[in-house]
Order: structure tokens, then C-alpha cells, then sequence
């Protein structure tokens, strides 16, 4: 049965800490809708855990690419803000792109 229709309800900070102790794991509408229409609470499906993927680098390079996408910030709020941003400034960012590229499709494998 296709869910179509909205209930809402105004309830303080208290009531809602208490709603959510109450509900613990279980998806909040699933629980809520149980309660209310007086059914049995099943028990909440497990989540499935993610795998983290930790990737290693060189932490200089990190600070680098830091350093670098500040710079490219700083520029993008002159722009959105109306200054103008001279030629030679994008002529930078486009050489930096594609040197960027570069060393990204070099250290990449490409097993994709």
C-alpha cells in the first residue's frame, strides 16, 4: 500500500528526545506509525556496514592539494561576488588543471 498522505505534529525538544530515546534503532516513521496504530514493533533492520576505504599519501602532497583548492576557493568567491578575474588567472587554472590530470591519471590505477 502506497503511502500518500502526511501526518504532522508539533511536539517540544523534550517530547522529541523522548520519541527518539523511545524508538532507539528503529526508522522513526516506522516506529511512530506502529505506535499509533497500535501494532507489534518489529525489530529494526540491522544496517549494513560500510567498508572504510583508507587510502594513503603522501602528506605534504595532501597540504599541496589543500593549499591549492584554497586559492581556487578565494578566486571562485571574487567571481560569484562580481570582481573580475583576469585572463592570466584563468590561463593559470587551466594549466593547473590539466597538470593536475596528469598526476591524477598517473597515480590511479585504472581498474575501474
Amino acid at each position: 500500500m502506497a503511502r500518500t498522505k502526511w501526518l504532522k505534529i508539533r511536539v517540544s525538544d523534550d517530547e522529541l528526545l523522548d520519541i527518539k530515546k523511545r524508538a532507539g534503532s528503529h526508522d522513526m516513521s516506522a516506529y511512530v506509525r506502529s505506535v499509533i496504530l497500535d501494532q507489534p514493533i518489529a525489530p529494526p533492520e540491522p544496517k549494513t556496514k560500510t567498508k572504510k576505504i583508507v587510502h594513503s599519501a603522501d602528506p605534504e602532497l595532501v597540504r599541496a592539494v589543500n593549499r591549492i583548492g584554497i586559492n581556487i576557493n578565494q578566486i571562485a568567491k571574487q567571481t560569484n561576488a562580481g570582481q573580475e578575474v583576469g585572463n592570466s588567472v584563468l590561463i593559470a587554472l587551466l594549466n593547473l588543471q590539466t597538470t593536475l590530470d596528469k598526476a591524477l591519471a598517473s597515480s590511479v590505477p585504472d581498474d575501474r
